[in-house]
């Protein structure tokens, strides 16, 4: 009775740990909401510095462009993280099948 039980109880853990991943994998799914979100923040971002900083707006558009790139990087940055994050994920979970 006592190895039965145990092979239950590693039979359960694997399914939770496994659903715990599956969690974690859809939870990393990218959405059209934060995309939005995220272009939605660079251009208050881009308002706050021409309100706040005048003058950039008489200079050259180098600097909007300047802005506008460093924005670009750090988001693709995030999404990269993620990304790895979730075949980190994926890979967990083509592991527990083996």
């Amino acid at each position: 009775m006592k190895k039965e039980e145990l092979e239950a109880q590693s039979l359960y853990e694997n399914i939770q740990k496994r659903e715990a991943l599956l969690t974690e994998f859809h939870n990393l799914k990218p959405n059209g909401k934060s995309s939005a979100l995220r272009v939605v923040g660079m251009v208050s971002a881009i308002a706050y510095l021409i309100c706040a900083f005048p003058e950039v707006i008489e200079q050259p558009v180098l600097y909007v462009f300047l802005i506008i790139i460093f924005g670009v990087g750090a988001e693709a940055q995030r999404e990269n993280r993620r990304l790895n994050k979730r075949i980190d994920v994926l890979h967990q979970l083509f592991q527990s099948n083996v």
